[in-house]
């Protein structure tokens, strides 16, 4: 019937594509879109019956009560950090330590992508977010937490960055990136980031989630058997996604695929809500604590929809 058709909207992950189609009953639509466009849409109008969202936001709107979308354990983008700061090629910036006292630009202060920085910056490299001046729009998704330094600015923060207003910058370069190596102005921070993103994974087993799917509650009541269909579907996909050995399965291109396949044990985009998984959402939820997002931990049980993948 058509009330079991549904589209779900999110990234143009590879290891996605095959998400459309009929799953448990439920025939799938697949919208790839750009998500700096969905997340804030989301938000503000609640226009997407499922899609894929930030898990930082998420778990911020369900621990301040709201109870109009649910998540499926499914994360389908997750990504290192550590090569997240960008800053001039002649700064003197060569270690993430060196970010303490500066301007740092972030383009939503709540994305997620900034909240696992801001927790690993203190976690693994001593420094707090609070003595960091943070260089953000006017318009954020999310209320910024009290006691942050946060400076408002109109300017694009990558022009900021290279006229030298900022000392770093959180996010990608599309300018600069798009330049020829040599010509480039904007390096990372930290200069052998990958080693140190091995580094990481081998001691405390994150590989960060960003993004998880959500569903909006009013098409749960309609289509209880939704969750499911979602998560077969999802876990399918990223099954041929493996098998074609996909390059947006791992974080540092396919050139090692079995030995990096080896290392993130056979699996790197596990889904579920399984001990590694919860371990990794309860990270982050206790750096959206300690920043200021929430007031206490949430009980991963509640935020998440019961399904088997």
């Amino acid at each position: 019937t058509e009330r079991s058709s549904i589209t779900i909207h999110g990234g143009d992950h590879d290891h996605v594509r095959d998400v459309a189609g009929d799953a448990d009953g439920a025939m799938l639509r697949y919208q790839a879109m750009s998500l700096q466009e969905l997340f804030p849409k989301m938000l503000e109008t609640r226009c997407y019956e499922i899609c894929e969202f930030s898990l930082a936001n998420y778990l911020i709107v369900r621990g301040n009560g709201g109870d109009w979308l649910s998540a499926v354990p499914v994360f389908p983008f997750r990504c290192f950090r550590h090569s997240f700061a960008l800053t001039h090629r002649d700064s003197a910036l060569t270690d993430l330590r060196g970010l303490a006292g500066r301007k740092v630009g972030v383009p939503d202060y709540s994305m997620t992508a900034a909240v696992w920085f801001r927790g690993l910056l203190r976690a693994q490299y001593g420094v707090g977010h609070r003595t960091i001046t943070w260089v953000t729009p006017r318009k954020q998704r999310l209320a910024i937490p009290q006691g942050v330094r946060i400076e408002y600015t109109d300017g694009e923060l990558e022009a900021l960055l290279l006229a030298g207003d900022l000392d770093a910058m959180l996010g990608v370069s599309r300018r600069d990136a798009a330049l020829p190596v040599g010509e480039r102005r904007l390096r990372t921070v930290l200069p052998a980031a990958e080693a140190a993103e091995r580094d990481y994974f081998a001691r405390t087993g994150i590989f960060p989630i960003m993004h998880c799917v959500v569903i909006r509650n009013d098409v749960l009541e309609r289509m209880p058997h939704l969750p499911q269909a979602v998560a077969t579907a999802y876990a399918a996909a990223k099954t041929r996604a493996y098998a074609r050995r996909s390059a947006s399965v791992l974080p540092w291109g396919v050139a090692r695929w079995d030995d990096d396949m080896a290392f993130f044990g056979r699996d790197p985009l596990p889904y579920g809500l399984n001990a590694l998984n919860r371990m990794v959402v309860e990270t982050l939820a206790g750096y959206l604590r300690e920043q200021g997002f929430v007031s206490r931990l949430p009980d991963l049980d509640a935020p998440f929809l019961p399904v088997m993948v």
